[in-house]
């Protein structure tokens, strides 16, 4: 009886299956070759920032470890070079503090 049952369902199901498939709008050709155009752009995009990303972030570490190897290079004579310039060290902090976020804000606006 069960099996009945199942069979009539799976019945009912594929012919409303078959229905909808028939009156399902198309989409014109236009269309989709115009979605498929940007979906390649896109792709071909993410393809292409990759290899930027990579020597982005690769630039940025040696530049990271240039920081660090000169400061430890000087390292000895930090405490008598920041009392001869303390002045010089604080103004060009609070510069770098006032203009990062400026600088990141015109980066980013559109």
């Amino acid at each position: 009886m069960m099996e009945l049952d199942d069979l009539a369902l799976a019945a009912a199901l594929k012919e409303d299956h078959e229905t909808l498939a028939a009156s399902a709008p198309v989409p014109p050709p236009a269309l989709v070759f115009w979605r498929a155009t940007i979906r390649a752009r896109a792709d071909a995009a993410r393809v292409a920032e990759r290899p930027i990303t990579f020597a982005q972030s690769f630039a940025a570490t040696c530049v990271i470890a240039v920081a660090l190897m000169a400061v430890g290079a000087i390292w000895n004579e930090m405490p008598s070079l920041v009392t001869q310039h303390a002045l010089m060290i604080v103004l060009t902090l609070a510069f770098c503090l006032l203009v990062a976020p400026i600088a990141v804000f015109v980066a980013l606006s559109d």
